[in-house]
């Protein structure tokens, strides 16, 4: 009897440790494979840009910060890994607001929200300094918002999710 109930108690933690990341999201990156040797590039020439999908994993629908106000505009960083060393990518702020206020987006039970990431805009820094070269890397997305008056007042989701690392090449 005992065994059983060990059991259970385990099979159910377990069950709890493989849920989705907190409130049902999930983050994934999205670099499609670009060459015939199957790499995922991210071309500063060609194509400066990736995107990062937010999931709803969850039943209920969530509230996230949009990404043009200040409460959700440095909620998503990046980083990369290369020789040994881990690089942060994230928005510079901006010259000045044109207007702010709380605003955000609902993302019912089973849909993505799509961000893009673009290395030419001058609003993201930490990207690779490249010279002609391509440097191998992993590349991990952040989303995180933090609790505070705002976000409870407007039932938005706070937390922090990373993706699965991606490997890609900066080119």
């Amino acid at each position: 009897m005992m065994r059983q109930i060990y059991f259970w108690w385990l099979a159910a933690g377990l069950a709890a440790g493989m849920q989705a990341q907190p409130g049902g999201l999930e983050l994934r990156l999205a670099v499609p494979v670009t060459t015939p040797e199957g790499l995922r590039e991210i071309s500063m020439d060609r194509y400066p840009r990736l995107h990062v999908l937010l999931v709803n994993r969850g039943a209920k629908p969530v509230n996230i910060w949009k990404d043009w106000n200040t409460w959700g505009y440095f909620n998503l960083t990046l980083t990369w890994e290369a020789g040994g060393k881990t690089y942060l990518i994230r928005r510079l702020p901006p010259q000045a607001w044109d207007g702010d206020f709380p605003d955000f987006w609902t993302l019912p039970p089973g849909e993505t929200l799509i961000l893009e990431v673009d290395m030419r805009t001058g609003f993201w820094e930490g990207f690779p300094d490249l010279y002609g070269e391509q440097i191998p890397a992993e590349l991990t997305a952040i989303y995180e918002n933090k609790p505070d008056l705002l976000a409870d007042e407007f039932g938005i989701w706070t937390g922090r999710i990373a993706s699965q690392p991606l490997r890609v090449v900066f080119r």
